[in-house]
């Protein structure tokens, strides 16, 4: 039973799958799906009930679509399905290869006959060495040796061989669409089980050679089944179909050998393969960490040159200042300079002289601004002609004096 979904692609259509599906580490899961996602653009993420192995059905998170697979030169789009655990990525997802109407799997020793995949990647599944980018990656790794998948149209020939028994898949001359005409999306072709193969046709009764006794049971089945399925359409000039030759002994030998090395090698190389592509996207991640920090580091050292050069004024003004207070002669207890003590008379007479003065002046301040007081109604005419008369015998009293001073110290009068 599949949800339907406003959008089956982009971030939004991604939360919304993640959401429903109630996964435990929705940010973790979404950074790893969008990683395959930006590559494997073919797959959309749904929301399915799906009968896990254990035997319950549940609500999970699923990226269906296609992948692309290149297999004897051409590229073929594997329809797949991978079903997420709701503890994903600390969880390997369930793959299954899932067929068209015209399409039939291919039971290998990498998928089972209900589609289901196995890989050693899915066994030794270890977040974050593990992602779903390179298990995708290494089931096309897989699928490149071996295709999952096979046609089932009907042979146009006349030959019966075939029509009830269908040949791996191989490469046709005219290929058959992958998918129904109102559905395709691509024109690659998947390969099909009824069109001539590059091999010559050797006979199912093959006798015991001691040459071919080397081989298992199952070598001689899957070499017997490739040659008979080669015999179909075969075009080969001036062959004798009653006739086994040494060469096609040779032939046969020489390509069950190389399935079996090839298979090998993939299984050597194919999970190291996908773990390399896997270190390398963290590497490069890595660096653009480091450069990152790297501009950090060279702001952070703009910003302390400029500090310094912003201390050492700080220092230079603070030196001035220090010196500028020390220069201050009569400082009080309390640091502030004495006025009285700055402007002083060397002898008492001439201080005297300098006090009459002062308050001479002050006076006639005084004196002006009650003036002021009086023009602007602050005071009355009576408190004026008061005050006035006291700050003026006062003043007439500084003034005699300072003028008997000025006489004593022989001063200009």
């Amino acid at each position: 039973m599949y949800y339907p979904q406003a959008n089956s692609r982009g971030p939004d259509a991604l939360n919304d799958a993640v959401q429903r599906a109630r996964m435990r580490f929705p940010q973790l899961a979404k950074q790893d799906i969008q990683q395959a996602l930006a590559t494997f653009t073919n797959l959309r993420p749904t929301v399915t009930n799906h009968a896990f192995p254990d035997g319950q059905t549940r609500l999970c998170c699923s990226l269906e679509g296609t992948i692309p697979v290149l297999y004897k030169g051409n590229t073929y789009n594997i329809p797949v399905a991978l079903y997420l655990m709701d503890n994903h990525p600390y969880t390997g997802p369930f793959c299954y290869v899932r067929p068209t109407a015209t399409m039939r799997v291919r039971v290998s020793d990498n998928v089972a006959e209900d589609g289901r995949i196995f890989l050693p990647y899915l066994t030794e599944w270890c977040y974050p060495n593990s992602n779903t980018h390179s298990l995708i990656q290494v089931m096309i790794t897989v699928f490149q040796e071996k295709c999952p998948v096979y046609s089932i149209v009907t042979p146009s020939g006349n030959t019966n061989r075939s029509s009830n028994n269908p040949t791996p898949p191989y490469p046709t001359a005219n290929p058959t669409p992958p998918y129904p005409a109102a559905t395709a999306h691509h024109s690659m072709p998947y390969p099909s089980s009824a069109n001539p193969t590059p091999y010559p046709p050797y006979p199912t009764n093959l006798p015991h050679t001691g040459s071919a006794g080397s081989l298992n049971s199952a070598g001689s089945s899957d070499i017997q089944h490739r040659a008979a399925a080669a015999g179909m359409g075969s075009n080969w000039p001036g062959y004798d179909t009653g006739t086994i030759q040494s060469s096609h002994i040779r032939a046969s030998l020489i390509s069950a050998v190389e399935d079996k090395i090839k298979n090998k090698l993939r299984d050597k190389i194919g999970t190291p393969f996908a773990e390399l592509q896997s270190v390398n996207i963290n590497l490069q991640e890595l660096q653009t960490g480091q450069q990152k920090l790297r501009d950090m580091l060279e702001k952070m050292d703009q910003d302390q040159k400029k500090l310094d050069i912003a201390l050492v004024t700080y220092t230079e003004k603070k030196a001035e200042l220090g010196k500028a207070l020390e220069s201050c002669a009569g400082a009080t207890s309390n640091g502030q300079p004495s006025i009285d003590d700055a402007i002083d008379a060397n002898t008492p007479l001439h201080r005297q002289i300098v006090r009459c003065y002062a308050q001479d002046c002050a006076i006639d301040d005084t004196i002006y601004f009650l003036g002021q007081a009086l023009r602007k109604d602050t005071i009355n005419i009576q408190i004026y002609l008061k005050y006035v008369r006291q700050l003026s015998r006062k003043q007439f009293i500084h003034r005699a004096t300072l003028q008997k001073c000025r006489q004593k110290a022989r001063l200009p009068v």
